[in-house]
Formats: C-alpha cells, structure tokens, sequence
C-alpha cells in the first residue's frame, strides 16, 4: 500500500446522502433487470459475465419508458451476457474509499469497470490498482479515440484507461427559485441565497472553480492546472465564511440533482449535462464568465477482475461512433469519440450544434483542466478540501 492511500484512508469520509431513487422515471426498474449474479474468473480471452459496471447517475442512453439501455441491451444481445450496471459513484473520493481497502489488500472491489474522473483515475493508476488493458482487444476505442484525450502523464498510452465522457464544472441554478440568471461563480454567493447553495465536495472542482473566481478578482495569479498550495490556502480562506455561516448547505457529489428536483438547492456548482438531461423545467446550467474546469471521467479495470476480457469488449462497444453518438444525445456529455458530431448531424442537426456536446472554440477557449498533482500534494489538497467540509 502506497504512502498517499495510507494518508487518504486516514481522512474522515464526508457522509453523503445518496440518491435514494432517481430524477429518472422507472430507471430503478431498469437496474433491478441489469442482474446482481458472480461468476468465477474465467479463463483468458473469454467473454463471460455478469460485468459488474459502476458508474455515475445519468450517465447511460435509455429507452422512451427509461426502464432499459439500448447500449447495454445491445452488447448483451451481442455477447450473450448480462450487464449488471449500478448508478454506484456519487463523488470520485466516496467510491475510492469503497474500493481502497479491497486494491490495497489485493482483493477484487467486485467491479470489472468503474469511472473515475482524471485527478482519481491517475491516482489509481499510480497505485498499480488497475488492470493493463490489451490492446489487441480495443481496436476500436484506439482507432477512435479523440487525439487531445491522448498523452497523458499518467497514462500517455492508455494502457490502462479510455475516457467515458468529457465534460464541464460551471454554475447550475433554478431560474424560478434564483428570480434570475447566473453568469458567473461569483453568483453562487449572493447573499439572497444564504443556505440554498451547494458546493462539490473534493478539490478538484470547488477549488478549481472558486479559484478562476479569485484569479479574475486579482487574488491568486495562477489558471487551476498550474495553482499551488499556497493558492488552495486562499481558496480554502475565501470559502470557510460562508461554510461557517450557512451559506454554503452542503458538498455533493450527484445528489445535487435530487436536491434541485426537491427545492432544497436554488444554484450550485454542477457538471454540465446533468441538469440538461435530468434537470426539471426550470434548471439551467451556466458557462461562469470567470471560466469552467474541463475534465474527463475514465473507464478503469480494478486489479483482479473476474471479467477483464469482457470489460474490454464493452469500452471497444462504446468507442463504435454510432453507439457513441447514441449515448451523447441522451446524457449530454461530450464524447470522447471522433466523428460523433458527424453522426448525430445525420438526424439532428441542431443537436450537433450545442454547446454542452460540442463546445464551440469560444467557450472552449474558456474551460480549464484541473489541478495535476503529485502525491504528496494530493494529500496536502486532500486534508485541506476535507477539513473545509467538516468531514
């Protein structure tokens, strides 16, 4: 076990209060009939099942009634096995604590694939929790995977990942409950909305978020990719206020969708396609003017997988542009697969033009990455986001 999973484990978990339906009618339907079954590790190259599948709420493409997936019916059709797909991530640091124990034990987390965004899959991967894929099995997800997604530090020849989807951490609100529009971070303090504002919990996107707010007020100097610890400091300054004084009612992960729907939440900090495809009539997602955070949630294979081999075959299924394309026009993300905008231009050209599935060059000129760090400040980030959040 890795000095930094010692760290972490050490850090109080926030308690969180999961999602105890969905924002998606019959959705919980749709996941009883994904199957719960084990099956032993099966031998090299074959495709068996059930795949134990973790990922985030409204995340996968559903039927009209969504009580299925297509996607998901697809492959079982064409593998003959039973998907077993589980709305389990809430937040990357809650799921990481579920998993941590069994990887640095070198148990199986009972997961064949789980999604995790950029700072949480390198840190895994660093570990040496995640299986190689091979590549002779993906041919598909190499041949169309986006060019900017490649090359990354942590992974530069994605032996171990292919994106999910990309998206973007802006300002979400509800314009009945706000009585206006929010262009801007700096919104989400108005002091008319004391008590009804939520924050994501982790660094990765609040102290990103809040700290192009403070870059453009002229308080730090630094984009969030290139902050230091000195800058989170002064994130951390900037936002205890407002946590001690109520303001601030919670950091979520997705539970901000149940907390929208119930009126509990007016504005928050949210991902950008989770209102769009799960948000009711009046909730609206908002570019900030300071700036957005860019990221990306990666498919990984926990060590000791018992379906490695068809783990792989469903991240080549998703990377085919016309299941890709299928999946982007449902949950409003953007694909990480080249030629998708070409396809849904076929049927639905003004789809093909917006801004949470193809951001145009002006706001994607705006959108930055978050913070890479390195363990030992991933761990001093880690504790400072946790003790800001009371956990």
């Amino acid at each position: 076990m890795t000095d930094l999973d010692q760290r972490l484990r050490r850090l109080p978990v926030p308690r969180r209060t999961f999602l105890q339906g969905t924002t998606l009618v019959g959705f919980s339907a749709f996941l009883a009939a994904c199957g719960t079954g084990s099956s032993p590790k099966p031998s090299e190259g074959a495709i068996t099942g059930p795949l134990n599948f973790a990922n985030w709420p409204a995340y996968i493409d559903l039927t009209e009634d969504e009580t299925s997936s297509p996607t998901l019916t697809d492959f079982e059709a064409k593998y003959g096995i039973k998907v077993n797909y589980q709305e389990e991530i809430e937040a990357n640091e809650d799921f990481y604590a579920t998993i941590a124990p069994q990887l640095g034990s070198g148990l199986d987390t009972g997961w064949d694939i789980i999604v995790l965004t950029d700072y949480m899959a390198a840190r895994v991967v660093r570990a040496g929790w995640i299986e190689e894929i091979d590549a002779a099995n993906v041919p598909t997800a190499l041949a169309n995977v986006r060019d900017e997604l490649k090359g990354l530090d942590w992974d530069p020849d994605m032996k171990y990942h292919f994106p999910w989807q990309s998206g973007a951490t802006g300002v979400g609100y509800n314009v009945k409950s706000t009585g206006r529009d929010l262009t801007k971070v700096e919104d989400l303090f108005d002091p008319a909305f004391k008590g009804k504002v939520t924050l994501l919990s982790g660094y990765a996107d609040t102290f990103s978020l809040v700290g192009l707010m403070l870059k453009a007020k002229g308080t730090i100097s630094n984009e969030p990719a290139k902050m230091t610890l000195e800058d989170a400091q002064k994130v951390y300054d900037y936002l205890k206020p407002f946590v001690d004084s109520g303001h601030i009612r919670a950091f979520t992960g997705n539970e901000y969708l149940q907390d929208f729907g119930s009126g509990d939440t007016w504005a928050a900090m949210v991902w950008s396609g989770d209102l769009a495809s799960s948000g009711g009539e009046d909730d609206r997602f908002a570019f900030p003017e300071e700036g957005s955070i860019i990221w990306t949630d990666n498919m990984l294979i926990p060590k000791g997988a018992k379906n490695k081999r068809t783990a792989e075959a469903m991240m080549d299924f998703v990377y085919d542009v016309k299941n890709a394309a299928r999946l982007a026009a449902w949950i409003y993300y953007i694909s990480p697969v080249k030629g998708v905008a070409d396809e849904i231009a076929k049927t639905d050209p003004e789809l093909a033009a917006n801004e949470l599935l193809f951001p145009s060059a002006a706001t994607a000129a705006n959108m930055f990455p978050q913070p890479a760090l390195e363990d030992a400040e991933d761990i001093k980030w880690s504790e400072l986001s946790a003790n800001l959040e009371g956990a």
